[in-house]
């Protein structure tokens, strides 16, 4: 079958509004103004999907949505993406997720979000059919997903793998579930799996990202790497640890830096280049997102981003 497909994206599709700048919540019956509002669409899935397509690769996406105002600007902003929107799913008894962000007068973010339809979307919402067509299947919003969670996404990645596809998980942090749990099952079957600082430690119970490397070796995932924020990134591959720091840049907004970062470290991926190569491009890429308010606004071709590789500054620890 024609793999006509680069990247099947798979998870969490929200409606997000963002408000700045918001340095205090008020108390109950009070009010308080902020200056500036923009409505866009996010999620892990959505945000990798929309900054792969603006990269330039091919990209197909699954999720739940509701039948209501949101999900229609969800599929309507995907659409104007480029992105192919055959995958998405509308559920009529549910509503369309939707997220608050306040971002302060810093770039740093609260949240306030309602998990709505992505709660529905299983492992069932993807065909052999359209599996055999990808390249790479990347998993968006890993305990966020209440019915794709666990072993819904254990059964999925061997479904891809059996059709030769490359197989990624990006999770989102989330306290109020057993996370080591639900993604123990997949953790011996993923290609690629990079999770934030925080949710490594979450996972492993461990601090020091010595330890954490440490403690995911025994999975034996091919490429495992930890998502450091300011601090650039850790990559374990074959053996060898890579560090790469970020970029210098002046940071607006951190919304979607995480799923920037994802985007274009599988576009390196996929374009042949090697590990390093592609964890700096994905620095790169998410040095771009936080120049601008909205999780994928700042994100442009590859060819701009290689230039600003170029021509930018890395700030080294």
């Amino acid at each position: 079958m024609d793999k006509d497909i680069d990247v099947l994206c798979m998870g969490i599709a929200v409606a997000d509004v963002f408000g700045k700048a918001i340095n205090e919540v008020p108390p109950l019956g009070r009010l308080l103004t902020f200056d500036h509002i923009e409505h866009h669409i996010g999620g892990c899935a959505v945000n990798t999907g929309i900054d792969l397509a603006r990269l330039g690769a091919r990209v197909t996406l699954v999720a739940c949505v509701g039948d209501d105002a949101a999900g229609d600007f969800i599929k309507k902003k995907l659409a104007s993406e480029g992105l192919d929107i055959c995958g998405i799913v509308t559920n009529k008894d549910v509503a369309s997720s939707y997220t608050f962000i306040m971002i302060d007068s810093k770039g740093n973010r609260r949240y306030l979000h309602h998990i709505g339809a992505n709660a529905k979307l299983s492992d069932k919402d993807i065909s052999d059919e359209l599996l055999g067509r990808t390249r790479l299947l990347h998993i968006g919003g890993s305990f966020l997903m209440p019915d794709m969670d666990g072993e819904p996404t254990a059964r999925l990645i061997k479904r891809a793998k059996g059709l030769g596809v490359i197989t990624v998980i990006d999770t989102a942090y989330n306290k109020n579930v057993d996370a080591r749990k639900l993604i123990a099952p997949s953790l011996g079957l993923v290609d690629i799996f990079l999770p934030s600082v925080e949710e490594a430690q979450l996972i492993s119970g461990k601090q020091d990202n010595e330890d954490i490397l440490n403690y995911f070796d025994k999975y034996n995932i091919s490429i495992f790497g930890i998502k450091l924020g300011s601090q650039g990134c850790i990559i374990k591959h074959n053996g060898q640890i890579y560090k790469l720091p970020c970029f210098k840049v002046n940071v607006v907004d951190t919304s979607g830096a995480g799923d920037s970062f994802m985007a274009g470290f599988i576009y390196g991926y996929l374009n042949g280049w090697d590990v390093r190569k592609s964890a700096n491009f994905a620095n790169a890429v998410a040095a771009h997102c936080v120049q601008a308010i909205g999780c994928s606004t700042g994100i442009p071709k590859a060819e701009q981003v290689l230039k600003f590789i170029e021509t930018t500054q890395q700030l080294f620890n």
